[in-house]
């Protein structure tokens, strides 16, 4: 019987595998990536599509295409859709980020004959019928004016604009005045100039059969694919500033601190990766401890490294009382000026190690989360090489390594200060 009196020894990890996918390609030229793995007769098929928010003209037209896209086709009804789907257990969905959009379907292996149909149906025949556009965008209004008296909504939004700017790609967001001007003419012109016959890859992960790839080929290889347009979006360099944003009668106030940095194929992206977890990664970090359990202001507070196809930042987020707003933010550059100049101590530092190791290693706990870990890496074209550098650069890191980071990376003149709330 096993004896819950003794603690068990203590592993460290030292390596992680990574299983890569063999790559197809259909018979149009169109590159598959196939994780075979698991032990469930369930497969994960997505379709990626360079049309995430940041690539559309106009505010709101990409996430709406995105999710209107499997509210109906020319030959088949939302409800109908849904039915078909649901009568063989599988799922249908769509997402979308700032550079990415994609369309996913979660199936058992012996209805895939019968799902792939409807996924290919729905990739490129939508309708984006007009009382559907209609209800879908005045649902996001009422959503969005809900969010507006969330101090925590506001305060995204303002960070995001002080960043990049307030009309760039990653900074806009959205009022209610944008919600009228989107129209079905809109989703149906960026479907065309960005989704339909413009698949960057598909990834499908599970356990795959024989006969997987050839139905992927069936319903994806014959079309001719057209050119994707993948341009750079520019950053300006904006000033940083201190900004506070008053929202009357906010029980709490919502605080974000943080810089424009760089995406995970910057050399130094592990470095601050690292960093950021000490400052406020994890439950037991640094501004955990601090703004938490020792002055009580905060019920959570988290810092980390946000990477974007062309650029990325550090955000330092929390919410606080607004009669200890001004306290916290003080306590935030405190524990910042303390990883400047002072080294972090090596049994700190290698709880941080154990934990972010720990972390990617629960990450990869099956063929779906090794997927999205290989669509994370494929967006920024790098391959399997680049997670065991990540390895090799979180097992070696040294204190004085870290803190020749934070000295070039977090001084305070470099750092935006969002604030939403009473007055400080």
């Amino acid at each position: 019987m096993l004896n819950r009196s003794i603690t068990p020894p203590f592993g460290k990890i030292t390596s992680i595998h990574l299983i890569e996918p063999t790559v197809y390609h259909l018979d149009n030229g169109l590159p598959v990536f196939a994780v075979s793995a698991g032990t469930q007769e369930v497969l994960k098929i997505e379709l990626i599509f360079h049309a995430g928010t940041a690539t559309a003209d106009k505010k709101l037209v990409a996430s709406a295409s995105s999710k209107l896209q499997t509210e109906g086709t020319t030959k088949r009804t939302a409800m109908e859709l849904a039915e078909a789907v649901d009568f063989y257990g599988a799922h249908l969905q769509s997402e979308v980020t700032h550079d990415e959009a994609s369309l996913d379907l979660y199936t058992l292996n012996k209805h895939v004959d019968n799902t792939i149909g409807t996924l290919a149906e729905v990739y490129s025949d939508p309708v984006f019928e007009e009382r559907e556009v209609e209800t879908y965008l005045l649902k996001s209004k009422q959503e969005m004016l809900v969010n507006e008296e969330k101090v925590s909504y506001l305060g995204a939004k303002a960070f995001s604009a002080s960043l990049f700017g307030k009309e760039h790609p990653y900074g806009r967001s959205a009022n209610q005045q944008d919600y009228d001007a989107v129209s079905r003419h809109d989703l149906v012109g960026f479907h065309s100039s960005f989704i339909k016959s413009r698949i960057k890859y598909i990834l499908v992960s599970g356990k795959l059969s024989s006969t997987t790839i050839q139905s992927l080929n069936q319903q994806f290889g014959q079309e001719k694919r057209l050119a994707v347009s993948e341009n750079a979006i520019p950053i300006n360099a904006i000033e940083p500033m201190a900004l506070h944003v008053e929202k009357p009668g906010a029980v709490q106030n919502s605080i974000k601190i943080g810089r424009v940095l760089f995406n995970r194929t910057h050399s130094d992206f592990v470095g601050m990766q690292i960093l950021s977890t000490v400052l406020g990664g994890y439950f037991g970090s640094r501004l955990m401890t601090n703004i938490r359990e020792d002055k009580g202001y905060t019920y959570g507070i988290g810092a980390g490294l946000v990477s974007l196809k062309d650029t990325g930042y550090l955000s330092i987020s929390t919410e606080v009382g607004a009669d200890t707003c001004e306290a916290a933010v003080n306590e935030i550059f405190i524990e910042i000026e303390r990883l400047r100049k002072e080294p972090i101590p090596i049994h700190e530092l290698e709880l941080v190690q154990n934990y972010m190791l720990g972390s990617i290693l629960k990450s990869l706990d099956g063929p779906f989360q090794i997927s999205d870990k290989w669509k994370t890496y494929l967006r920024y074209g790098l391959g399997s090489d680049s997670h065991y550098s990540l390895i090799r650069q979180i097992l070696n890191i040294t204190p004085e390594r870290l803190r020749e980071l934070a000295n070039t990376y977090l001084q305070r003149k470099d750092l935006v200060q969002v604030t939403v709330g009473k007055p400080i």
